[in-house]
């Protein structure tokens, strides 16, 4: 079947597997997943991974779709032609968006008295706000609390939370 007479998908799969054939040691990929069906995007970034970890491959790679930049080691986000951040991705998103806990519980003023005697900061907005950018984990604030809660919600930053926080600025 002539190429001409395929699907605009089915070329970008024929595109990138013709990068990948002669197994270069850099790969660019400029949106290679634009166009692709979620079955299609999802077996191309298995693909993907599995070269890079088996043959060493550095892939450059330009997305908006942010949910792809996560898994990379590195990023960069360009915003006006000017770079705005760049590192790890779970860096980034620390630097701009904060990681959060928010409980609650029945007895407000014993869970009150209680953040207050661990020296736990927090703030209520109207439940209890707990930052999780510095130190203490959910797992060690759960176990030092021993009011019962009626409330428990990690608010984690995505790199789309992240990217948006900068060009909104």
């Amino acid at each position: 079947k002539p190429i001409k007479t395929f699907s605009g998908g089915m070329k970008r799969k024929l595109e990138i597997i013709r990068s990948l054939i002669h197994q270069p040691k850099v790969l660019f990929l400029d949106e290679p997943t634009v166009g692709l069906d979620p079955a299609s995007r999802r077996n191309l970034w298995e693909y993907i991974k599995r070269v890079r970890r088996e043959s060493g491959t550095t892939v450059f790679l330009t997305t908006h779709y942010l949910d792809e930049a996560e898994d990379a080691d590195t990023i960069c986000i360009i915003s006006k032609g000017k770079i705005v951040a760049y590192g790890p991705p779970e860096a980034v998103k620390a630097r701009l968006i904060e990681k959060y806990l928010l409980i609650d519980a029945s007895d407000k003023n014993r869970l009150r008295t209680e953040l207050k005697q661990l020296n736990i900061p927090y703030s209520e907005t109207p439940l209890f706000k707990i930052s999780l950018n510095g130190t203490p984990t959910v797992h060690q604030l759960l176990k030092a609390i021993d009011t019962p809660l009626t409330t428990v919600k990690t608010h984690n930053p995505s790199l789309e939370d992240a990217y948006l926080a900068i060009v909104e600025e």
